[in-house]
């Protein structure tokens, strides 16, 4: 739906109808964020990347092992 189509639509509304339209798009802009986040959320966490020597002792704690 275009722009221009959702304004025409909204123009037939009463006055009265006009508060609730707004948070109902509100409601909308608000899910869609959540959605994002919940999206981004998936991937923290996650592990990126491990080097091969990973569970190798470094050197300078070879003394103490």
């Amino acid at each position: 739906m275009a722009y221009a189509e959702l304004i025409e639509e909204a123009k037939k509304l009463s006055e009265d109808n006009i508060p609730e339209v707004i948070d109902f798009i509100r409601f909308l802009n608000s899910k869609q964020d959540n959605k994002k986040e919940r999206q981004s959320n998936l991937l923290s966490g996650k592990l990126k990347y491990m080097a091969d020597d990973f569970d190798e002792t470094p050197d300078c704690f070879k003394e103490y092992m």
